[in-house]
């Protein structure tokens, strides 16, 4: 049965709570990236902060038992995948053998190998189908939304796209018409003294679910870096998809990045220390969240719910590959709706 998905009023608090719960329960030497990482994704669950954290490490315990982990996925991803389990209402085994399942049908779609690009992938898609079986439709789709990135970036276009496949494919549009879009946004990006690069091609990913032109857009995205760094935060490719969840926010530049920076010195004041490596690590996410419009979170706790996982994912990915993942998903809904 489904869990019950709360948007926090302050997301800040939700997140220390839930991150100091996960600490007391696990022993001193668990990994500190998959508490953080295991908090991010739970923000939303619905409940007591102990009783979320609980849960949270009995479903990666039975995902443990259900998953041939040996495969080589990561625990700050497992940790990460249980929570959005827990929050979807979905089971490790029901996962697992859908995982399995979809796994098998990517090979004969001719798509890669790479467990942990499709774990994620699959996740994502499993959350947009409700927890069902994941429809050949949809897989034929995903297939050729990842030849659409290939068409206009065949070096760069990867198994590491997968998570960014598996978020459009549940976006309306033919797949062309979708590429070609994700394509101008890309070039606007760079127009606005984006590098180019992988970091690019993933934002303008996540962005695409944005409101608004892709100028638009791009210029929000630039807006929201001058800002940041006059508030003396630098970012580099390495926060591309982060600046791209901010951007997604219809808010003016200053704003954002002063609760951005607020959240930052929250984090640095929570026990057990986190470290929080890249200027936007875990700060993103959570000033998302921290900034959706109430009425945004009364008529619609799905669209934000999306973008989150969407965040979540991606943390979770970075901490064990690159800068990739996963995030949130609070972004699907969101520009659905």
């Amino acid at each position: 049965m489904p869990s019950k998905v709360a948007i926090p009023d302050s997301p800040l608090d939700r997140f220390t709570a839930i991150y100091q719960a996960m600490a007391k329960i696990s022993p001193w030497w668990t990994d500190a990236s998959r508490l953080r990482h295991g908090a991010m994704a739970a923000i939303m669950c619905d409940g007591d902060a102990r009783e979320v954290a609980q849960r949270v490490r009995a479903t990666s315990k039975a995902l443990e038992k259900a998953s041939p982990w040996h495969w080589g996925v990561s625990s700050s991803v497992q940790f990460a995948v249980s929570a959005l389990l827990l929050q979807n209402g979905d089971t490790p085994t029901g996962f697992i053998k859908e995982l399995k399942r979809v796994r098998k049908l990517f090979r004969q779609q001719g798509l890669h190998r790479a467990l942990q690009y499709e774990l994620l992938a699959v996740l994502i898609l499993r959350i947009q189908a409700n927890n069902k079986p994941i429809s050949s439709e949809a897989i034929h789709r995903f297939k050729a939304i990842y030849q659409e990135m290939k068409r206009h970036h065949r070096w760069l276009t990867g198994p590491d796209d997968f998570p960014a496949c598996a978020i459009l494919t549940g976006q309306p549009g033919a797949p062309r018409k979708l590429g070609d879009d994700i394509e101008g946004l890309y070039q606007e990006l760079h127009n606005h003294k984006f590098d180019k690069g992988n970091a690019l091609q993933t934002a303008a990913n996540i962005m695409y679910l944005a409101q608004g032109s892709s100028r638009t857009v791009a210029r929000r995205a630039a807006n929201l870096r001058d800002e940041l760094k006059r508030h003396k935060i630098r970012t580099s490719s390495y926060d591309y998809h982060e600046l791209a969840v901010l951007a997604m926010l219809e808010l003016p530049a200053d704003r954002i990045a002063r609760r951005v920076v607020e959240i930052r010195e929250g984090l640095r004041r929570i026990r057990p220390k986190i470290h929080l490596g890249r200027p936007l690590a875990l700060a993103a996410g959570i000033a998302f969240v921290d900034l959706v419009a109430p009425t945004e979170k009364a008529k619609a706790a799905s669209n934000a719910s999306t973008l989150i996982r969407v965040q979540a994912m991606v943390a979770a990915q970075q901490a064990v590959l690159m800068a990739v993942a996963a995030t949130a998903v609070v972004a699907t809904t969101m520009s659905s709706n």
